[in-house]
């Protein structure tokens, strides 16, 4: 037994750690909402213990094994630090009876966010560095184990739904979006890759269309997998030297019947549609009596201001303008009450303008300072104003130059997949800013960098 032991040792890479990240993911992410449901008091999980030993032992790795990288690894890690103490040294001061959390809870996405920009580095190495020849088999199995939780969940009765009002399935998953957002990256993978193992493929891009169209009941489901699919069809008509009509017919078949299915028989994501529209007006503004423009919450703060009735100290002065001119723009466009997200950035935008504190606009804000309505969903605006430009310029700034030198160097190869990698990674990123939940969720960020991984490697 321990000469099979050290033969096995012997044959293992440290690369092979990337892999099981990667197919453990949806494991880690299952059983730290079920971990938290079942102890909603805890403020700490094995999950998040356990998620960071993976990249602590491979950023040990890179340190020991390549001395060019120690300096750089010191320096980042040096400014990331400075920066969130300074950040939490704001918010402490931003923290008001009004707010959502505490400086702990905003520590929670400081902590987050720099190990998001360490998993990209650990990939980027990587795939310089190291042959990951199994890193799209490594996603395929990923997306079989999402699949697995997935279909359990809602054949065993215990899938959490998507909204409060009880529509669609996301399982044992914390965010719908994020949920979606993760199986549309894993499907890019499995549609380059459908090829090798036709029916097998198959059957998981089927069972995975059938989640994100018909039950999950969010848009980022329903219209990411149509345009994931679309483009990919249309990567195989342009790049084909010889295009199959009999191909063609097919998937245009496929996808005129998808179309019909989804108004015969429905889609949580239309009855999701429906519900709004009903709670839009069922949504009454305080200050009328009337059907209103605002959640309900904004104009109640709104007729306290104006009324003199709010507790004194439990907004700041910068919010009680946001509030009232956050209502006045509402109503003056006539936006959706139910249109959350809408409101959330015009609040947001209005306060950095009360405000007007450049530290708050180089360091943020502070995300967990505003009341929970206005907690801004839209990640990347929210990274900006809540995360400041320098938070930017740190959380998402290396995102976006990895996704352009991988577009240089894919337009120079001209390779398929790597189009298709980074149609998907553009995808993500405006994904961030119109539903969120993206860079905040572990697995999105390190599905997203192996994806833009893959397109930055050097031949």
């Amino acid at each position: 037994m321990v000469k099979n032991m050290k033969k096995y040792l012997k044959k293992f890479k440290i690369e092979y750690l990337l892999y099981l990240f990667i197919i453990i993911a949806p494991i880690l992410d299952a059983s730290s909402y079920i971990f938290k449901t079942a102890f909603p008091n805890s403020n700490i999980t094995p999950t998040l213990i356990i998620r960071p030993i993976i990249p602590l032992i491979l950023l040990v790795y890179i340190y020991i094994k390549d001395k060019s990288k120690r300096l750089p690894l010191i320096v980042s890690s040096i400014i990331y630090i400075v920066y969130g103490i300074i950040h939490l040294l704001l918010t402490k001061n931003l923290i008001t009876p009004l707010s959502i959390g505490n400086v702990v809870d905003e520590a929670k996405y400081i902590i987050n966010y720099t190990y998001m920009i360490y998993v990209l580095f650990i990939f980027i190495y990587f795939i310089n560095e190291k042959n990951i020849q199994y890193l799209k088999k490594s996603m395929i199995i990923s997306l079989f184990v999402y699949l697995l939780i997935i279909y359990f969940s809602i054949v065993s009765g215990t899938s959490a739904t998507t909204y409060l009002e009880g529509t669609g399935f996301r399982s044992y998953f914390v965010s719908g979006n994020s949920l979606c957002t993760s199986l549309l990256m894993l499907t890019t993978v499995l549609l380059i890759d459908i090829r090798n193992n036709k029916i097998l493929n198959s059957i998981l891009y089927l069972l995975t269309g059938i989640f994100l169209i018909f039950l999950v009941g969010t848009r980022t489901g329903l219209l990411g997998f149509i345009l994931v699919s679309i483009f990919y069809g249309l990567l195989l008509i342009f790049t084909s030297k010889k295009v199959s009509k009999r191909n063609i017919l097919i998937g245009a078949s496929v996808f005129a019947i998808t179309i019909f299915l989804i108004f015969i028989f429905g889609s949580e994501t239309i009855s999701r549609r429906i519900e709004l529209r009903r709670e839009n007006q069922e949504i009454i503004d305080v200050n009328t009596g009337k059907p209103g423009h605002t959640t309900g919450d904004i104009s109640n703060f709104v007729y306290k201001i104006n009324n003199n009735t709010l507790e004194e100290g439990y907004m700041s002065i910068p919010q009680e303008k946001a509030f009232l001119s956050t209502y006045k723009y509402c109503n003056d466009k006539k936006i959706d009450a139910t249109n959350r997200r809408t409101q959330e950035l015009i609040y947001n935008l209005y306060l950095v303008k009360y405000q007007h504190n450049i530290a708050y606009i180089l360091f943020g804000n502070a995300f967990y300072s505003n009341y929970g309505e206005m907690v801004l969903e839209m990640e990347t605006p929210a990274i900006l104003i809540n995360f400041g430009v320098l938070g930017f310029i740190l959380y998402i700034v290396p995102f976006i130059y990895v996704f352009i030198i991988s577009l240089k160097y894919s337009l120079k190869k001209k390779r398929i997949d790597n189009y298709f990698y980074l149609f998907t990674s553009l995808m993500v990123f405006a994904l961030s800013f119109l539903a969120g939940y993206v860079f905040f969720s572990g697995t999105c960020a390190l599905l997203l960098s192996s994806l833009l991984s893959m397109t930055y490697r050097k031949d």
